[in-house]
């Protein structure tokens, strides 16, 4: 596999650390590698959440949903694990967070509507409808019921 660069979309500091983390040299069994350099994004969106920065904790889990999306189907991720992919773990984790703030009823509706279109747009991916990744959709959808 080789290291694709990503000229479909804009390249912010966020976004260039976040692809820095699926890059080849960080492919092992399970993906444990990228999940361990994506917990810390995990521990920053429950942070902005409990400061207040909603937008800051959406863009962030949308932003690494974005790249764990492209890379699963671009790198090939389907090949190489067993039965868990752990990135979508520490996923989880970050909407599951996300969800708390939600019923706790201080979530700005800009920032809901955000994320519901985010998330929207990851549903017609290749990597969702093909392998059911990223599974946070799926608990976004229970939660939506």
């Amino acid at each position: 596999m080789e290291d694709k660069s990503r000229t479909d979309i804009e390249l912010t500091p966020l976004k260039a650390e976040i692809e820095a983390i699926f890059s080849e040299r960080n492919l092992d069994e399970d993906y444990d590698t990228i999940a361990r350099l994506l917990s810390p994004y995990r521990k920053l969106v429950s942070s902005s959440l409990s400061q207040g920065k909603y937008a800051e904790a959406v863009t962030i889990l949308l932003e690494v949903l974005e790249s764990l999306t492209y890379h699963f189907v671009e790198d090939e991720h389907y090949n190489y694990f067993d039965d868990m992919y752990s990135p979508d773990y520490v996923c989880q984790d970050m909407m599951e967070a996300i969800i708390d703030s939600i019923k706790s009823g201080n979530f700005p509706a800009a920032e809901l509507q955000r994320l519901k279109d985010g998330l929207e747009k990851l549903k017609h991916t290749e990597a969702y409808k093909d392998y059911n990744v990223p599974y946070v959709l799926d608990v976004w959808e229970k939660f939506q019921r």
